[in-house]
C-alpha cells in the first residue's frame, strides 16, 4: 500500500488555499468559510509557526486576511511574464492581464510584490471591469493559478481607474 505525502495540518499555505476555495466570492459558502477559520485557529493554536505575527492597528486595518496563496519564493517578474503569456494566448481575462505589460518591480512596493493579492482587490478589479459573478469566480481562479501579487492588482487597478477618468 502506498501513501501520499502530505503537508502537516498546520501548514499556512494549505490553510490559505482551503480558505480561498470556500470564500463566498470564489463560489463558496459564508458559513463554511467562517467555520474553516475557527477550525484553523483550533488546529494551529499550539503551533508557534502558524500564529500570526503581531501587527500594529494601522497594519491590521490595511492588510486583509483572505489572499491568493503566494509562497515567499514566488518570483514577481516570472509571475508577471506568466500573466502576460496567459493574456496573449487569448484566454479569458487576456485583455485585463495585458494591462500588466508595463508592470515592473519597485523597491518601495516590495511588500506588495511579496504577498498574494487580496480577494477584496480582485473584487474591485472585477467591479471596474464589469464582470458578472461567474466571470468574477473565474477571475479569482486565474489570479490563483498565476499567482498574482498585491502589486499586480494595484497596477491593474491604477490602469483601470485612469481609463475611467
Amino acid at each position: 500500500m502506498t501513501r501520499t505525502q502530505t503537508l502537516p495540518p498546520t501548514n499556512k499555505v494549505m490553510w490559505r488555499k482551503a480558505k480561498a476555495r470556500v470564500h463566498p466570492d470564489a463560489g463558496g459558502d459564508h458559513e463554511l468559510f467562517i467555520w474553516l477559520g475557527s477550525v484553523e485557529e483550533l488546529v494551529c493554536s499550539g503551533d508557534e509557526r502558524s500564529r500570526p505575527e503581531p501587527r500594529s492597528s494601522y497594519q491590521a486595518g490595511r492588510d486583509e486576511r483572505a489572499r491568493v496563496p503566494y509562497t515567499p519564493d514566488t518570483d514577481f517578474q516570472e509571475a508577471t511574464r506568466t500573466a502576460l503569456r496567459m493574456g496573449s494566448l487569448g484566454m479569458p481575462y487576456g485583455r485585463l492581464l495585458s494591462l500588466l505589460a508595463d508592470c515592473r518591480p519597485l523597491e518601495h512596493l516590495a511588500h506588495e510584490q511579496n504577498r498574494g493579492v487580496s480577494y477584496k482587490r480582485l473584487a474591485a478589479i472585477a467591479h471596474l471591469w464589469g464582470m458578472t459573478k461567474a466571470e468574477r469566480i473565474g477571475w479569482y481562479r486565474v489570479a490563483q493559478d498565476i499567482p498574482l501579487s498585491d502589486r499586480h492588482a494595484g497596477h491593474i487597478l491604477g490602469r483601470l481607474k485612469r481609463r475611467a477618468t
